[in-house]
């Protein structure tokens, strides 16, 4: 059995740590077992670390309501072991006027001593809480952490979304089906902006199309938090391209006005993840016919209805909630399976729960748990259409979802392509 004891831990602490600084390096962690000794046996007990305020903040909506959904369903079902999941804890992973938020959460969270946290939603955020959370034994596990380096960065960190691979060549066969040949990017400058923008480029470079500004090597990235963008605007538009794609968090809403005061199309914009949200602050029909892509399913239909009803405010954004549900309840069938609410048990049983070892397929906690119960393995059908983790720790497949924005300046789904 592999035990996560502080000595061990932290070694697995100063790894996440030296990834920040060797991130264009790769390496494998040491994989945990397949199956471990159950341990704790009592409630288990979950945080959130997602960004209750700063340039993320638009996209907590969503990961909160699907928090509460996965959760009240788990409990109706009958809990794990016997008992109600339990969230103990609320860390805010961001706030640009506290420098000192991200410290003053991580120590609310090891107090609150979780076997799991939800989060971060920025890649960097999630690196640097890692260090902390991972010498504590507190498993991390983000919806929304699409960096390339993240791919088996640690045993106590997984995903349950794609990484800037596949959506960057989603994004880029999507500009190219259009019939766009020159193409402009405003990328901001980390992790996230840097990898979709280079899988993006090299998409449309295979093809024999042009990235005219924003390119690889061109050092025309823009720092996160950055609130005026005329002279980006002005570069990027004098390459004269036939599109534009913007890879930003809310930096989106002084760049959309801006493209519009220099009489841009906006029907020519292409937008990610980070930013593809409703835009009611913007005059009707502003960006009607600007497209974006989301890595997984669109939420819609009684999933959708089930997260408005769980928590009003998830009418202004769903973006990953269908990850962040699932990384909850995977997380609660790998302790079910595993007979222990403890870290090691649930990181013991999470692929296999995910469907990596085969299994009878379920889509609900209440039918993945009579097939448990039943002593049979199984593999959870979670609402973003991800395929089972790998030794990686993240989805072995994954749903790339498509938007096309209405007259109200709302993203509405289209269609969806898998990589």
């Amino acid at each position: 059995m592999k035990v996560y004891s502080k000595k061990s831990a932290a070694a697995i602490a100063l790894f996440a740590g030296a990834a920040l600084v060797l991130s264009g390096c790769s390496s494998t962690p040491e994989k945990a077992p397949e199956e471990t000794a159950a341990g704790d046996t009592g409630a288990l007990k979950i945080g959130t670390l997602l960004p209750q305020t700063g340039t993320l903040a638009h996209l907590i909506f969503g990961p909160r309501a699907a928090v509460k959904l996965a959760m009240d369903e788990i409990n109706e079902a009958g809990g794990v072991l016997g008992q109600d999941i339990e969230l103990v804890v609320e860390g805010n992973e961001h706030d640009a006027s506290d420098p000192t938020i991200m410290n003053k959460s991580v120590d609310e969270i090891v107090k609150a001593d979780p076997s799991f946290v939800l989060g971060a939603m920025g890649t960097g955020n999630s690196n640097a809480a890692m260090p902390r959370l991972t010498e504590a034994g507190i498993l991390m596990g983000s919806p929304s952490n699409t960096g390339i380096a993240m791919s088996g960065i640690n045993d106590l960190y997984f995903r349950t979304i794609a990484s800037d691979i596949i959506q960057g060549r989603a994004l880029g066969n999507l500009v190219l089906q259009d019939g766009n040949t020159t193409v402009a990017m405003l990328a901001q400058n980390n992790d996230y902006g840097i990898g979709l923008r280079d899988n993006f480029q090299e998409t449309l470079e295979e093809a024999g199309a042009e990235l005219v500004y924003g390119a690889k090597g061109s050092g025309e990235e823009f720092p996160e938090g950055q609130t005026t963008f005329t002279s980006e605007v002005t570069a990027a538009l004098a390459k004269k391209p036939d599109a534009i794609a913007i890879v930003s968090y809310e930096e989106a809403k002084q760049i959309i006005p801006e493209l519009a005061a220099q009489k841009f199309d906006l029907s020519k914009l292409y937008l990610v993840d980070g930013n593809t949200v409703p835009y009611e602050e913007f005059d009707a029909g502003l960006l009607e016919g600007a497209q974006g892509t989301t890595p997984g399913r669109a939420s819609k239909g009684e999933f959708l209805d089930a997260l408005v009803a769980a928590d009003s405010t998830a009418t202004q954004s769903t973006n990953f909630a269908p990850e962040s549900y699932d990384a909850v309840m995977l997380v609660a069938l790998a302790a079910q399976k595993g007979g222990g609410t403890d870290t090691e048990t649930i990181v013991a049983n999470l692929a296999a729960v995910s469907g990596a070892d085969g299994g009878e397929t379920c889509d609900t906690y209440k039918d993945c748990l009579a097939l448990l119960d039943d002593g049979k393995d199984i593999h959870y059908e979670g609402r973003a259409g991800s395929g089972p983790l790998t030794d990686k720790n993240e989805p072995s497949s994954a749903l790339i979802g498509i938007y096309k924005y209405d007259a109200t300046n709302t993203p509405v789904a289209v269609g969806e392509i898998e990589g």
